[in-house]
């Protein structure tokens, strides 16, 4: 055999080794994208639009396969994998407990309506300008955000219509980051921090009264100890659709561009059609008997007033300069 026809096969044995060992290598082109919603919602169908039109705008140089339902792990251990290059993509929520800068995407009332979160998480918006560098510092590299829903008030008691009706009926709210925990104590709730694995049961059994998710959620995994629901779209809720820093840094530039590309169509998409997908959750929620509140525009000044007082506090979690920026940024 000769030198090189030597030099040759050891070329292509350390290239495969390679590319077999590096997980979603430039190579291997072959990823994976996890996220946390069922299958077949619309969550899962932009992820899935996503890897789809990956393949094809690289030509097949990448292909993409998704997971629903947190079947590559909670989603906690997925972003903790995307910014270790273990998992190369998800669709994921923004996990603070990565870097607490990023707890500034659950502020609440940062949009009251669909339009203005649209807006300000758009590339070039504010919001995503405020998040971006912090998800790069942690070895992300954000290329978009699709929206879960507006959060709503599902409860065993109500209905709820004023803020004061949360202490009025004495209930015990089940809160799941310091943004709403903070929001619902201000207006004299009793907050308990319960996993989300245990919220079923915990309705059930009156260890808590109430849980703040969007209609998805709510309709998919809790209606049936849900009683009420009000429509506060308190927390406009960001899935991040992101790819491990350094696989995208080492892709071509024609593949960044595809991924881009193919991320914004498919969120365009996506958040196009989110708000009439919530409201035919609500619509769902209502056929099957739960009672549905929808605030008129007064009603939810007076929680947005509540939102606005537990600001000074969420400046403890956040950061003064953060919070002034949100301030500064958000609609009066």
């Amino acid at each position: 055999m000769t030198t090189f026809k030597k030099l040759g096969m050891l070329t292509l044995a350390l290239t495969l080794t390679i590319a077999l060992a590096v997980p979603g290598s430039a190579l291997a082109r072959k990823w994976r994208a996890g996220g946390v919603a069922p299958a077949d919602t619309l969550d899962d169908d932009c992820l899935k639009k996503w890897c789809s039109l990956v393949a094809e705008k690289t030509g097949g140089k990448i292909k993409i396969d998704s997971y629903p339902a947190e079947q590559l792990g909670p989603y906690r251990d997925q972003f903790d994998n995307v910014v270790r290059g273990v998992q190369e993509s998800g669709l994921l929520p923004l996990s603070p407990e990565f870097d607490k800068r990023l707890q500034a995407g659950y502020t609440i009332y940062l949009a009251q309506t669909w339009a203005e979160g649209r807006k300000i998480y758009a590339p070039g918006g504010w919001m995503f300008k405020l998040l971006e560098p912090i998800f790069l510092e942690l070895g992300v590299k954000p290329l978009g955000f699709y929206f879960m829903g507006m959060d709503g008030f599902g409860t065993t008691k109500g209905p709820v219509v004023l803020p004061e009706d949360v202490a009025k009926l004495g209930i015990k709210v089940r809160t799941w980051n310091p943004a709403d925990r903070l929001f619902f104590q201000e207006m004299g709730a009793q907050t308990v921090d319960i996993a989300f694995s245990e919220l079923f049961t915990s309705l059930q059994t009156g260890v808590a009264d109430a849980q703040d998710n969007a209609p998805l959620i709510t309709y998919t995994f809790l209606r049936d100890v849900t009683k009420y629901y009000t429509d506060t779209n308190h927390l406009f809720e960001p899935l991040v659709l992101m790819v491990n820093l350094e696989l995208w840094e080492n892709l071509p530039e024609d593949q960044k561009k595809a991924l881009q590309a193919a991320a914004d169509e498919s969120l365009a998409w996506a958040n196009a059609k989110a708000e009439a997908t919530a409201d035919e959750y609500m619509k769902k929620m209502a056929d099957m008997g739960i009672k549905v509140t929808r605030l008129t525009p007064e009603q939810r000044a007076k929680w947005f007033e509540y939102g606005k007082k537990s600001w000074k506090k969420f400046e403890e979690v956040i950061g003064k300069e953060t919070m002034d920026i949100i301030r500064k940024n958000v609609t009066k």
